[in-house]
């Protein structure tokens, strides 16, 4: 599919979902499927911690990360394009398995490109990766 069509139609996909001007995903807490990866961020070790992203309005985002909690900023670019910076989190010690969950997500989080809402869905394009990540509003 050519290009600019993919990123009309996710323009147009969020445009639906807009709020006086905002996409309506701002201000939600959005929870990984876990069924929508696979290796450690698909652990049962990882379902039960959960992995949760918040992104608001004023350009921060924060959540879970299997083991810690993180945070930083992130910026949209025509509506769905988005940029992720600064990440940081606390520096608990879990078992190897939470911690390679964590160390996956954070990267792929870090290398998030373009982001999409369906509904009570929504899906994180990372570069370099072929899925998405999926969260749903729902635990």
């Amino acid at each position: 599919m050519d290009r600019r069509l993919v990123i009309l139609l996710g323009t147009l996909s969020l445009a639906g979902c807009q709020n006086n001007g905002e996409p309506g995903f701002f201000d939600n807490l959005w929870y990984l499927d876990g069924s929508t990866v696979n290796g450690p961020m698909h652990s049962g070790a990882v379902s039960a911690k959960g992995i949760s992203l918040m992104l608001t309005s004023d350009g921060k985002l924060s959540g879970n990360s299997a083991c810690n909690r993180y945070f930083g900023s992130y910026r949209l670019v025509n509506g769905a394009a988005i940029e992720v910076a600064k990440l940081g989190s606390t520096k608990r010690a879990c078992t190897g398995e939470l911690m390679q969950a964590e160390g996956l997500y954070l990267n792929r989080l870090q290398k998030s490109n373009w982001i999409e809402q369906d509904g009570s869905t929504l899906k994180l394009y990372s570069d370099g990766y072929a899925t998405p990540l999926v969260f749903t509003q729902k635990r």
